[in-house]
C-alpha cells in the first residue's frame, strides 16, 4: 500500500506538532522532531530573503549562517521583526511553530 506525498508530509507536520505542543517545559530548546516543520516553514516564509541556506542577504536580510544570535533572540526577532524585517508573529502562528523555525535557523550557523 502506497502512501501519497500528501498524506506523508501531513503525517509528518501533525507529528512535528504534537511533540512541540506536548514540551512539559517550553524554555527548552526545541528538539530534532521540530526540524522537519522548521525547516518547512522557513522554506514558506523566510528563505525568499534570507535564502535557502542562510546567506542569500536579500535586502538586508540577516546572513543566517554567520550570526551568533541563540536560539531566545531568534525568537523574538521572528515575533517582533527587526530593521527591515518584518514581524512574522501572526504569519507562523502558534509558539511552538516560532520554535521549530527557530531551531531551525540555529542548525543553519556554521
Amino acid at each position: 500500500m502506497a502512501i501519497s506525498s500528501k498524506f506523508g508530509w501531513g503525517l509528518v507536520l501533525t507529528t512535528s506538532l504534537f511533540v512541540a505542543c506536548n514540551e512539559s517545559n517550553p524554555a527548552v530548546e526545541a528538539s530534532d522532531a521540530s526540524l522537519p516543520l522548521g525547516q518547512e516553514l522557513y522554506a514558506l516564509h523566510c528563505a525568499s530573503c534570507h535564502g535557502e541556506s542562510g546567506d542569500l542577504g536579500l535586502s538586508g536580510a540577516k546572513n543566517l549562517k554567520t550570526c551568533a544570535l541563540t536560539i531566545s533572540e531568534i525568537k523574538d526577532i521572528i515575533k517582533s521583526g527587526k530593521n527591515g524585517m518584518p514581524s512574522f508573529r501572526g504569519v507562523i502562528g502558534t509558539e511552538s511553530n516560532i520554535d521549530s523555525v527557530a531551531n531551525y535557523v540555529s542548525t543553519l550557523h556554521e
